[in-house]
């Protein structure tokens, strides 16, 4: 018995390969697409710091922090109050 979809009375199986189908997979995965590339493959730079926050370098998660959140942060850790993470000292 064939699965059939309660609102069009079609048959639910898998259809052909289309055009739109084909352009469209084209636009999302093909390689020639302008990327901002943040870090190159080399194991000396993983990690490390794309937006220029981080005091250390090495990312932190401070590119999600607000312009207030990022400056309170900052002042924080530069007078010893509390470490990379946020925790106090």
């Amino acid at each position: 018995m064939v699965a059939r979809n309660d609102i069009t009375g079609d048959s639910i199986q898998t259809k052909g390969v289309t055009n739109a189908y084909r352009d469209n997979f084209d636009n999302i995965f093909r390689k020639d697409k302008e990327m901002q590339v943040r870090v190159k493959e080399n194991s000396d730079e993983f990690g490390k710091c794309g937006c220029g926050r981080s005091p250390n370098g090495k990312c932190i998660g401070w590119h999600g922090l607000t312009e207030e959140e990022y400056a309170d942060r900052k002042e924080k850790y530069e007078t010893g109050k509390q470490d990379l993470s946020g925790k106090d000292l």
